[in-house]
């Protein structure tokens, strides 16, 4: 079997194979357990951050009877038994699982990101809050230090000789099976199905080569998408995780309703947090929602109307 470590909403996820001696361990975890296929509601947790692991038959003599060919552990497809509906996973359960998984992609997945993830299931120890084991604590709203500065806000105005040129909400677009896992944040900011999981600067042939705010921000502006606005634009954001151990980086687009979508990895497009608040462009912008271990908001930024990426 494929496990999938689903975490990152830029970088591409990690995945490794099972061997047969730990195909069946897993499978006995499993077993008679409510199991939510990778691509139902109830296993996209919609947050920013690791979402679990995914788990994918390549062989149609693998599975049990009962056992969807691609299913989540230790995400949201984990839940609760009163909304699984029957025999559904302990959070100690879980955090095994998760253990064991972690051991057995110890060969792809970074040293300090198990560590991250380890410690970050160590902190959850409260079933009833119905949270992933991977699910960062939710932070205390945001003071009014950390409101998005006026002059971010106005920042098309002042750049003024431009046209903004936002699109309507649309997830329908990206949320199906053909679409959603092979585009990511950058696809959905830069509004381009590439089905490459798309990478900043890769399509100018300057991909980025560190995940902070100038080396991003740098291979963006490669592929057109800037500081200051020329011509036909949407409006996007880009934040960072800078670790340590989960790196990654987000991107946000406004739309023509004025608030703020995205789509963290290969999970569903939408336009709230983390808390699952609307991002609703006044008092939460991608500058002051909250967007878990990505605590480092880099700017906005301007898209031009037909560009693309890969």
């Amino acid at each position: 079997m494929i496990v999938t470590l689903d975490a990152y909403s830029g970088r591409p996820n990690p995945s490794w194979r099972l061997s047969a001696k730990d195909t069946s361990n897993l499978l006995q975890r499993v077993a008679g357990k409510n199991l939510a296929s990778s691509d139902s509601e109830l296993s996209d947790s919609g947050i920013l951050g690791p979402r679990g692991f995914i788990i994918e038959a390549f062989g149609d003599d693998q599975l049990p009877p009962g056992v969807p060919i691609s299913f989540r552990v230790a995400g949201s497809g984990s839940l609760p038994g009163d909304r699984a509906g029957g025999n559904a996973f302990s959070m100690a359960e879980s955090q095994e699982i998760s253990r064991f998984l972690l051991h057995t992609g110890r060969h792809v997945v970074e040293e300090e990101l198990a560590d991250y993830l380890q410690k970050s299931a160590a902190k959850t120890t409260a079933p009833e809050q119905e949270l992933s084991p991977w699910a960062e604590p939710a932070e205390p709203a945001p003071d009014e230090e950390d409101e998005e500065p006026q002059e971010s806000q106005d920042a098309a105005i002042v750049v003024a000789a431009c046209i903004i040129a936002n699109t309507p909400y649309n997830p329908g677009f990206w949320n199906v099976p053909a679409v959603q896992p092979k585009n990511n944040c950058y696809n959905y900011a830069m509004n381009y199905r590439s089905d490459t999981f798309a990478q900043p600067g890769r399509i100018s042939g300057h991909q980025w080569t560190a995940i902070n705010c100038a080396n991003v921000g740098t291979a963006s502006n490669w592929d057109g998408c800037k500081t200051i606005c020329s011509g036909s634009n949407k409006n996007v954001a880009l934040v960072i995780a800078p670790g340590p151990g989960f790196i990654d980086y987000h991107w946000y687009r406004r739309h023509s309703e004025g608030f703020w979508g995205h789509k963290p990895g290969g999970t569903a497009a939408r336009n709230t947090d983390n808390r699952g608040r609307v991002i609703n462009g006044t008092t939460l912008t991608p500058a002051n929602c909250d967007r878990g271990p990505y605590t480092i908001f880099c700017g906005y930024r301007f898209s031009p109307t037909g560009m693309r990426v890969r």
